[in-house]
């Protein structure tokens, strides 16, 4: 089995937040324009609905290219790190406690006995457990990286959770993304009055963008140390640049997630 190749896999994701950026500094470039400074901040709220917009859209991206890249290795559930098999079995969990699942054997003599076909589904479990490492390697994609249109640090961490990654490690630009969701949610809602200075604009984008640097190098160390397989440690979320998370300010005002 080869290992996952790291430059394509590169190259897939720089494409990916190329377009991202670019679009990004478009239209950044547009509200420069406007003459007045008022005028601009309120421009800056559909701005930061867009840099929503893109953080959300490159976190799917990103991990969906991962998980492309593992389903394209080749690998067996038992060559796997036992977060991605378990993630590439959620189908079989899924059967397995289905309570509407009823033995075979009873299903008629004895339809509404629940502890005997809950034995049922559990020696069935049991009989099929060695065919499981045969399994190939294949994840869902849409249910393993949900963002549930509402990346909040949770959703962000049961992702991660779900890919071997240690989601702990998102907890410092937590409060970044907190910030953006709120001024997002502000926007979205019509309750933000005020606009966006260009200097707190700029730290929702440092942050959005040290955030997304880091989830690379996460894949990027995972697929160089092979930490996707089952014999190598768990990895997590690179740090090593020593950089310490952007500084926000605080929002005008906050409405909280939704």
């Amino acid at each position: 089995m080869p290992p996952i190749d790291l430059a394509a896999v590169r190259s897939e994701i720089e494409l990916e937040r190329e377009w991202r950026e670019a679009e990004l500094r478009f239209l950044k470039n547009q509200i420069a324009k406007i003459e007045a400074e008022d005028d601009r901040n309120v421009a800056r709220k559909a701005l930061v609905v867009m840099l929503y917009a893109h953080f959300e859209g490159v976190t799917k991206a990103l991990f969906s290219i991962y998980v492309n890249a593992l389903n394209n290795l080749g690998a067996t559930i038992s060559q796997a790190h036992s977060a991605l098999a378990a993630s590439a079995l959620r189908d079989l969990f899924k059967a397995l406690r289905n309570p509407n699942s009823r033995c075979r054997v009873f299903a008629r003599s004895l339809p509404d006995d629940s502890k005997l076909h809950r034995y049922a589904r559990d020696r069935e479990f049991l009989e099929r457990n060695a065919d499981f490492g045969s399994r190939d390697l294949s994840i869902d994609t849409d249910l393993v990286v949900d963002t549930e249109s509402n990346l909040k640090p949770v959703v962000l961490r049961k992702i991660l959770y779900q890919l071997g990654f240690e989601p702990g490690l998102v907890e410092p630009w937590e409060g970044a993304i907190n910030q953006l969701l709120n001024r997002r949610n502000d926007v979205a809602h019509g309750t933000a009055r005020s606009g966006l200075t260009v200097d707190a604009y700029a730290a929702l984008e440092t942050a959005v963008k040290e955030v997304v640097d880091a989830m690379v190098a996460a894949i990027s160390d995972a697929i160089s140390h092979q930490s996707y397989l089952a014999s190598v440690s768990p990895h997590g979320l690179s740090t090593s640049t020593g950089a310490a998370p952007a500084t926000v300010p605080a929002p005008t005002s906050s409405t909280g997630t939704t």
